[in-house]
C-alpha cells in the first residue's frame, strides 16, 4: 500500500520541480532558529536557516477570500516536499517566510498533503 503513496510523492516532486523539468519555480523557505541562552544578551540567540525549494503560486478566488482568515492579496503556494538538492524540505510553519518570484511572503497557514504518513507536498497560505 505504501508504494502508491511513494509514487504520488514522486509525481508531486516532478510536477512542482522548476521549469523546464516541471511546472514550478524556485523558492527560498526561511525558518527562524533559536540557539542557546546568552546571558550577555539576556536571551536566546535567534538566527535563521534558508532552504532552496520549488513550487507553484496561485491566487485565491474571490469566493475564498473572507477578509479574516484569507485576505485580499494572499496567495496559495504549493511547495514541493524536497529541496532542489533532493533532500527533504522541512515542513513550513506559521511565521516562516517564503521568497517566490522576488516577493517575500509570510507563512500564515500550512496544510500538508500527507497520505498514510508520506508527505507529498505542502499548501502554504502566504501574505506579502
Amino acid at each position: 500500500m505504501t508504494d502508491i503513496h511513494d509514487r504520488g510523492r514522486a509525481m508531486a516532486i516532478r510536477m512542482l520541480a522548476p521549469r523546464p523539468k516541471g511546472k514550478g519555480m524556485a523558492l527560498v523557505l526561511t525558518q527562524a532558529t533559536v540557539g542557546t541562552y546568552d546571558p550577555v544578551a539576556g536571551g536566546s540567540v535567534i538566527g535563521s536557516k534558508a532552504y532552496d525549494g520549488s513550487g507553484l503560486r496561485y491566487s485565491y478566488t474571490q469566493d475564498e477570500i473572507d477578509g479574516t482568515a484569507i485576505q485580499q492579496g494572499d496567495v496559495k503556494l504549493l511547495v514541493s516536499p524536497v529541496q532542489l538538492a533532493g533532500i527533504d524540505l522541512p515542513k513550513p510553519a506559521t511565521g516562516d517566510t517564503v521568497r517566490f518570484d522576488g516577493v517575500l511572503y509570510r507563512v500564515i497557514n500550512v496544510k500538508a498533503w500527507n497520505f498514510a504518513g508520506v508527505d507529498c507536498g505542502y499548501e502554504v497560505q502566504g501574505r506579502a
